[in-house]
This record gives C-alpha cells, sequence and structure tokens, in this order.
C-alpha cells in the first residue's frame, strides 16, 4: 500500500496531480479541496489510498489524513465507490458532510453529482 507521497508537482489537470517521487511520475486523482490546499505549491505532501482492480491501479490523494479517512469511510456505504467518495470530497468540505450527517440533510446530499436519495439516506 502506498501511504503518502512527498514530492514535486508536475502537472495539475483536474482531478489529475503528477506528482514526481526521485524520478517516478505518480498520478493521482483528488478532490479539488486537495487541489484548493496545494495551490501554489510546488513541493507536497499527499496522504494516499491506493485501489488495486484486476484492470487497474488507482492512487487517490489527499491534503490531509482526516480527508483521507472520510475518504476511506465513504467508500464502505453500498453504492459508492472511490470516484464518487471524491465526487462528494470535492462538492462539499470535511465538515459541511459531517454536519450532512448528522442532521440527516438528505438534501444536501443529493446536490453532489451521482448521490441520489437512496444513496444519501
Amino acid at each position: 500500500m502506498i501511504g503518502r507521497l512527498a514530492g514535486r508537482v508536475l502537472s495539475r489537470k483536474p482531478p489529475f496531480l503528477l506528482v514526481d517521487v526521485q524520478g517516478i511520475g505518480y498520478e493521482v486523482e483528488a478532490p479539488m479541496s486537495t487541489f484548493f490546499a496545494t495551490q501554489g505549491q510546488d513541493d507536497v505532501i499527499l496522504h494516499t489510498h491506493l485501489v488495486v482492480r484486476e484492470d487497474a491501479q488507482l492512487l487517490y490523494g489527499f491534503a490531509t489524513t482526516r480527508e483521507r479517512d472520510l475518504f476511506r469511510a465513504l467508500i464502505k456505504v453500498s453504492g459508492i465507490g472511490p470516484r464518487m467518495a471524491v465526487a462528494v470530497l470535492s462538492g462539499m468540505s470535511e465538515a459541511q458532510f459531517r454536519d450532512c450527517v448528522m442532521n440527516d440533510d438528505v438534501t444536501a446530499l443529493t446536490k453532489v453529482p451521482g448521490i441520489g436519495k437512496k444513496t444519501a439516506e
């Protein structure tokens, strides 16, 4: 498992960052919150989650461990995969998401593209 990357950002094309770590370029998918948190920085530290599938190995990166932990909690929910979890984290802050869950705010959650009423509940 790749848990953390520290390196130089070579390119930023949302939702992807290309991070050079000692000559190896890692393509990392990240939520917009991570893009904003690392904006203007050439050198970054990303907390990562690696998804290994039969046809691909996908690396997801986050500016904070709290964001990564929330991503991991989201992908455990039936009907939410890694891409949708990134969409949730791109559509609202950690605090907003936690408020939605604590207050059963289904309406706010369904504003995230791909989240229907059933998944939000």
